[in-house]
């Protein structure tokens, strides 16, 4: 059986910053009529409520969170629990929120738990909820990422028992280059990995790797789990993914992902 933690902790203020700026440039006349209504409609609900998750923004019929959550419902039979990791902030309300949907989608056994100040110790408020469960993998998703396939999650759960743990990635379509103090170099397209999630780990593999973290009081951040197997030598494992597994962390990046849902739903 599988543990899922589901990841929305964050503050979204990259978000909301980008909307604030975009709203207050000149190239808003140059975008259409329908984008800066979007805009202006999220923009509202900032200023109504102070603070926001983009995750519970809605995009088209549903929230940002569900369309991951009804992707993951169509394996429901073989997750037999779910943790969903909020911002203390608004923990209760959001909370409530998801409580009314997730019986809707066939989840009974439903956990929350607050974040923490990064990512990883949000992860790890997590992961501790499933440690005495009976599961034997755990997957990670941010919520951030609502354009996930079955076929993103299927190939993971088809793969994973030879490693680890196991990452969806993408390529780069543009040139890439790094800048080494002050000295820029082109790296091949194919050599660099645009590391998304969800991931999927042994269960014993991804609880170790953060409490070792823990106990060594490392001042290292990790911006994803793979990396973190990786730092401590665990086997991990790249599958080529779903280009257009996009992380909402700007307007512009909800704009295209509102556009990609709404062609898809009129096809």
């Amino acid at each position: 059986m599988i543990g899922l933690v589901l990841l929305a902790g964050g503050t979204s203020k990259r978000f909301i910053d980008s909307i604030i700026n975009f709203l207050n440039e000149p190239r808003q006349k140059e975008i259409k009529s329908a984008e800066i209504e979007i805009i202006k409609n999220i923009n509202s609900q900032i200023q109504e409520q102070m603070k926001i998750n983009k995750v519970f923004l809605k995009i088209h019929k549903y929230m940002v969170w569900e369309y991951s959550v009804k992707i993951f419902s169509n394996f429901k039979d073989i997750i037999s629990n779910v943790v969903f990791v909020l911002n203390p902030s608004t923990f209760e309300n959001h909370k409530k929120i998801i409580e009314e949907k997730m019986e809707e989608y066939g989840f009974k056994n439903v956990e929350f738990v607050e974040g923490g100040s990064k990512r990883q110790d949000s992860v790890f408020n997590g992961i501790k909820i499933l440690e005495d469960k009976y599961i034997d993998y755990i997957i990670i998703h941010d919520l951030a990422r609502p354009y996930i396939k079955n076929n993103d999650v299927k190939v993971l759960l088809d793969s994973i028992e030879d490693y680890d743990g196991l990452t969806l990635y993408s390529v780069p379509n543009d040139s890439v280059a790094a800048n080494y103090e002050n000295k820029v170099t082109y790296i091949p397209r194919e050599k660099i990995y645009l590391v998304k999630t969800p991931q999927i780990f042994k269960k014993k593999a991804i609880i170790n790797s953060h409490e070792e973290l823990r106990r060594e009081n490392l001042d290292l951040e990790f911006t994803d789990d793979i990396s973190l197997l990786d730092f401590y030598m665990f086997k991990i494992g790249f599958i080529k993914g779903n280009p257009l597994n996009i992380k909402i962390t700007t307007i512009e990046d909800y704009i295209v992902l509102h556009k990609i849902i709404e062609k898809e739903k009129t096809e």
